[in-house]
C-alpha cells in the first residue's frame, strides 16, 4: 500500500517539488486527509477505506492557488477516474469526473484539467461506471 501524505506539511513539502500538477485531497470519515497527485492513488485509498471501515467525505482538486471542493457526505458512494476526450484534428483534453453515488445513480461532475473549470454534468447507471473507481461510504456495497 501506499505511503500516503496525511499532513499539511508534507503536502506542502511534495507540492513545492511539483507544483504545475493537479493535487488531490481525500477528506474521511475519521478525520485524515489524504493528499495526492497520481490518481491512481485512489484505489490505495479505497483499500484503505474497505479494511478500516471509512468513508469520503470530501474531494478536493487543486491546481496552484485554484481549489475546488466537492462534499460527499449527501451519498452512498464517491467516484473519482482520470478521463481524456479528443476528436480528429483538434486538442485532446483532459479531465477529473468526480462523482456521487445515490441509489443505482453516480452523479457526475467533469472537471477540465489542469484549469479545473467545470464542463459537464451527466448522470449514469452503475454499469456505465468504473466499479474500481467508486469508494462505497463504510465499506462494501451489500445489495449486489
Amino acid at each position: 500500500m501506499t505511503d500516503f501524505i496525511t499532513t499539511y506539511k508534507g503536502f506542502i513539502e511534495a507540492y513545492r517539488g511539483d507544483s504545475e500538477c493537479i493535487w488531490v485531497t481525500v477528506n474521511l470519515s475519521n478525520g485524515t486527509d489524504i493528499y495526492f497527485n497520481n490518481h491512481k492513488e485512489w484505489l490505495d485509498i479505497k483499500r484503505k477505506c474497505q479494511q478500516e471501515d471509512l468513508s469520503v467525505s470530501a474531494i478536493n482538486l487543486q491546481f496552484k492557488s485554484h481549489k475546488i471542493t466537492v462534499d460527499m457526505n449527501d451519498c452512498e458512494g464517491s467516484y473519482l477516474v482520470r478521463s481524456v476526450l479528443g476528436e480528429v484534428g483538434s486538442w485532446t483534453r483532459n479531465y477529473y469526473t468526480v462523482g456521487k453515488l445515490k441509489g443505482d445513480v453516480v452523479h457526475k461532475t467533469r472537471w477540465l484539467i489542469p484549469e479545473l473549470v467545470e464542463e459537464e454534468k451527466s448522470e449514469d447507471t452503475l454499469d456505465n461506471c468504473f466499479e474500481e473507481a467508486i469508494i462505497y461510504h463504510h465499506a462494501e456495497r451489500t445489495d449486489e
